[in-house]
């Protein structure tokens, strides 16, 4: 076999040692090969000494005794069939790891796809809702707390932008809490939460308040801080704490009233607090809060009035204040409530 000497000019011991023309012929006597070598080295001197310590590598490794085993054929044969079901055991138990291993990473890939779905569908429109008689408390993005009262709809854009307000838009009635994030001497568009509720928009910093939209009325009711409110007509009004700004959709008029706070706040308690309140008043928290539809025999009885506290964690509740205060004969027929005299 005819070889390049170029090949092997920057070749080492080891690479020598692991070279197959070097280990079948450089021991051996054949003219031919022992010519290529004494070549080798007259045109790479350097490669001298590296061949040398092959050689001596070669010569020990042919030094070392043959190792003969002490068993004969059947003996080896009982050594592996006593062997083999430690060794199935092993292969199974590797297997079983494998499929183990398998199996949950395609656990894991479908729940990262799943959560991935999740986020990317979280980051779209936001719409929460309550059902008649349920009320929900909820966190939003910026750690601002909503109280959603029955029948009503919060939706908000869960990727607020950092140079942008926050807003929400609200339908039925919530009460807020809302995270300040205006630093000290330094108010941008950015620090404002702006709350859309029918025609009206409602500009607030850190503050809490109770938003209300039922009958083509909206009651804003401040306890802290202070808001703005707005319309595309040119209507702007402050609120200080204790007000309530009131407007009429119908007639396009709004008013403002004090002392109204316990009132628009006792629903988040599970109770409503009348204040020589008319029954048409809980005649329509009977239909926008609970659902039922009221039949009154006589239309004076909505010019009757109470005072206290009614429970509104159930209708039941509701009827029977009414029934024992006022004297009414009250009949329940599914959703349907028909109130007579007795």
């Amino acid at each position: 076999m005819v070889q390049d000497p170029s090949r092997y000019k920057a070749f080492k011991a080891a690479d020598f040692l692991a070279d197959e023309y070097f280990a079948a012929t450089r021991l051996a006597k054949n003219v031919e090969d022992v010519r290529f070598w004494e070549s080798l080295i007259s045109l790479y001197p350097e490669v001298a000494a590296e061949i040398e310590l092959a050689d001596q590598w070669i010569g020990l490794l042919r030094q070392q005794p043959v190792f003969k085993s002490s068993l004969n054929n059947e003996a080896r044969w009982q050594r592996m069939k006593q062997a083999l079901p430690s060794y199935e055991k092993q292969q199974n138990r590797r297997h079983m790891i494998r499929r183990y291993s398998r199996w949950t990473a395609r656990v894991a890939a479908v729940l990262v796809s799943v959560f991935m779905l999740y986020e990317v569908s979280q980051m779209g429109a936001q719409v929460t809702n309550t059902a008649y008689g349920e009320r929900r408390s909820m966190h939003l993005p910026d750690e601002s707390i909503v109280q959603l009262n029955s029948n009503s709809k919060l939706k908000y854009v869960r990727d607020w932008k950092s140079d942008k307000p926050r807003e929400v838009w609200l339908e039925g009635e919530a009460n807020f809490h809302v995270k300040h994030t205006a630093v000290k001497n330094r108010l941008r568009e950015d620090d404002y939460f702006i709350v859309h509720v029918g025609e009206l928009s409602l500009k607030v910093l850190g503050t809490k308040f109770n938003v209300k939209d039922r009958r083509n009325r909206i009651e804003i009711t401040l306890f802290e801080g202070s808001v703005q409110v707005d319309n595309a007509a040119g209507l702007q009004y402050v609120l200080k704490p204790g007000e309530t700004f009131m407007y009429d959709r119908i007639k396009d008029e709004e008013q403002v009233l004090v002392d109204k706070s316990k009132e628009a706040l006792s629903w988040t308690h599970g109770e409503m607090l009348v204040e020589h309140q008319k029954l048409s008043d809980i005649i329509e928290v009977l239909e926008d809060n609970f659902g039922y539809s009221v039949e009154l025999k006589d239309s004076s009885f909505l010019n009757r009035r109470l005072s206290g506290v009614i429970p509104l964690t159930k209708v039941d509740d509701i009827l029977f204040v009414i029934r024992h205060t006022m004297d009414l004969k009250i009949d329940k027929q599914g959703k349907k409530i028909i109130i007579n005299t007795k």
